[in-house]
């Protein structure tokens, strides 16, 4: 019986040691697709738009969608960027509940 009983804290312990690991990088892709009229077959396939990585250790990197504006100079695709940071807010959040959680489960042991 106390065979079983480690090996389920044994197992729990590498599910939450996985879960820290993969916690420790946060990635937020946004893609986008270009449409028309065509049937939806027809649509292009998605497309890269914007990108986020935060580190646990604070680092990030952003990639912002742009995009060449009337004067062929470039400029920010807001629209898009306004979306990916919904995303990455999103993302954040979730994240921050689920390690709250963990961290609450781990203190009651």
């Amino acid at each position: 019986m106390a065979s079983n009983l480690e090996d389920s804290i044994r197992e729990a312990a590498a599910k939450v040691r996985q879960y820290v690991e993969d916690a420790a990088v946060m990635q937020v892709r946004t893609f986008y697709v270009l449409t028309s009229s065509e049937p939806l077959s027809g649509i292009d396939p998605e497309r890269p738009g914007a990108f986020t990585e935060v580190k646990l250790d604070g680092d990030t990197k952003v990639v912002v969608p742009m995009r060449k504006g009337r004067d062929e100079a470039m400029e920010l695709d807001e629209a898009l960027f306004n979306i990916h940071e919904r995303n990455v807010a999103m993302a954040t959040n979730y994240r921050a509940q689920v390690l709250d959680a963990l961290i609450g489960l781990l203190q009651r042991r």
